[in-house]
């Protein structure tokens, strides 16, 4: 049964077996996107999940990471990014947490900007069961 178009939360194995083989790629590939768009139960069918797609095909993996980012819940937002010589450090800020503290927070590093911050986002879905700041990689 193809679960592309569910609604349902995120799924965590999916989530975390994603955030385990991240800091092992080099830059974020166009599966990985799908990968963690279907983990987070991105509707393909809807508008976002169209403009989803066309941002994928287009490699514009940034912005679909942003894209992921925008249209999680509870709603998050980027808080942070930085470089450090060749590391981009990203973190995710859980908007619904008040006030901001880092218990709402979820940070990332990688060499890719756009696989930072998607680790980023992947630990913020994982922080009720995993230590809030994950650092992969």
């Amino acid at each position: 049964m193809d679960n592309s178009n569910t609604t349902a939360g995120p799924d965590s194995a999916d989530l975390v077996g994603l955030l385990d083989r991240l800091p092992h790629v080099g830059r974020l590939l166009e599966h990985q996107l799908w990968e963690a768009a279907r983990a987070l139960s991105l509707d393909r069918s809807s508008r976002q999940g169209r403009q989803f797609a066309g941002l994928v095909e287009a490699g514009a993996t940034l912005d679909a990471v942003l894209l992921l980012v925008a249209v999680s819940e509870p709603e998050r937002s980027v808080s942070c990014v930085s470089r450090t010589g060749e590391r981009w450090f990203c973190s995710i800020q859980v908007t619904l947490a008040r006030p901001p503290t880092t218990a709402g927070m979820a940070e990332a590093d990688h060499i890719d900007l756009a696989a930072a911050l998607l680790s980023a986002l992947l630990s913020s879905h994982l922080m009720k069961t995993l230590h809030p700041k994950i650092h992969p990689g």
